[in-house]
């Protein structure tokens, strides 16, 4: 069975359109908590409602579910989505993990089709939700140049969050949606780029070396 990139990534632009997300880093728990049969509850909260440590909980959960994990139940024959977030970890962590758990939520994903072929829906769902196309499309059609770093400032996505995305097969959303998140995004890229250009006729030269200035520094 082979993943259905196109719909994952078309959910995750209807899903920026629908929520009005105009502005990034995008942050998925907003739109988690507003979304229909999904509670959102992080690792230490319920480690305090099951008086259990959090990381014995953590540990329950198996190792590969250490960002973040969705369990589906039925509630009076409807679906009850409850997502659980390790929130010690960082914030591009935290949003790459429920971007990806809104994913398997919003593609309907319900246990009955190959885990690999969800997971890699979901993964799709995310980059698309975090890294809108049309920004990268704007950014292309600027005079800054597409540097990791540039495109990391515009979107909360560094170097593991793009080497992620290059192994996702590239897809088309239909135009009119991109459209319409670009035109979301015109005051943010305004900003982002009036600052960017700034920030290019800076001396750089002057930024402490780090190796220099943790000199002498004991713990």
């Amino acid at each position: 069975m082979t993943p259905d990139y196109l719909l994952a990534a078309t959910k995750a632009t209807e899903t920026l359109i629908k929520f009005g997300v105009s502005s990034a880093p995008v942050d998925p728990l907003p739109i988690l908590k507003k979304t229909p049969g999904v509670i959102v509850v992080s690792y230490q909260n319920l480690s305090k409602d099951f008086d259990q440590d959090r990381k014995c909980m953590i540990d329950t959960f198996g190792e590969k579910n250490q960002d973040a994990f969705t369990s589906l139940n039925l509630k009076d024959g409807k679906k009850l989505y409850i997502v659980t977030f390790n929130q010690m970890l960082s914030s591009s962590l935290v949003q790459r993990a429920l971007a990806r758990e809104l994913g398997h939520i919003l593609l309907g994903h319900d246990g009955t089709r190959p885990e690999a072929v969800r997971n890699e829906e979901a993964k799709c769902f995310a980059h698309h939700l975090l890294v809108p196309r049309a920004l990268i499309h704007k950014l292309q059609a600027s005079n800054l140049r597409l540097t990791e770093e540039v495109l990391g400032n515009l979107t909360g996505c560094y170097h593991y969050c793009l080497s992620c995305m290059r192994k996702t097969p590239p897809v088309n959303v239909p135009r009119d949606l991109n459209v319409q998140v670009r035109d979301q995004f015109i005051p943010y890229f305004k900003n982002f780029f009036d600052f960017q250009r700034y920030a290019a006729r800076k001396d750089g030269s002057a930024l402490a070396d780090l190796g220099t200035y943790m000199d002498g520094y004991e713990e």
